[in-house]
């Protein structure tokens, strides 16, 4: 072998290496980015419904204590209430 074909094929192989290189960053990034996306996505998801379903529950459970307390009594809490607050101004 002559040192011209040492070198083009030292060339050759820099070319093969610098693409394969490329192309595993490009694979490693798209993976990488496809896994921060879906976990991100899912939990933000998840937590917004849950914080959904626990607001839900606890305007249900809100409503059925004040159906079962009497209209009096009721109102009387509500007043004692806006008085309390003007006085602690």
């Amino acid at each position: 072998m002559s040192n011209s074909d040492v070198q083009e094929e030292l060339k050759q192989l820099r070319k093969e290496v610098a693409a394969l290189s490329a192309a595993r960053k490009k694979k490693t990034s798209s993976a990488l980015q496809e896994y921060e996306d879906a976990p991100a996505a899912t939990e933000a998801g998840e937590t917004e419904n849950a914080f959904k379903g626990q607001i839900e529950e606890l305007i249900k459970l809100l409503q059925e204590e004040i159906r079962d307390m009497p209209a009096v009594t009721t109102l009387a809490v509500f007043a004692l209430g806006i008085l309390m607050g003007r006085l602690l101004r």
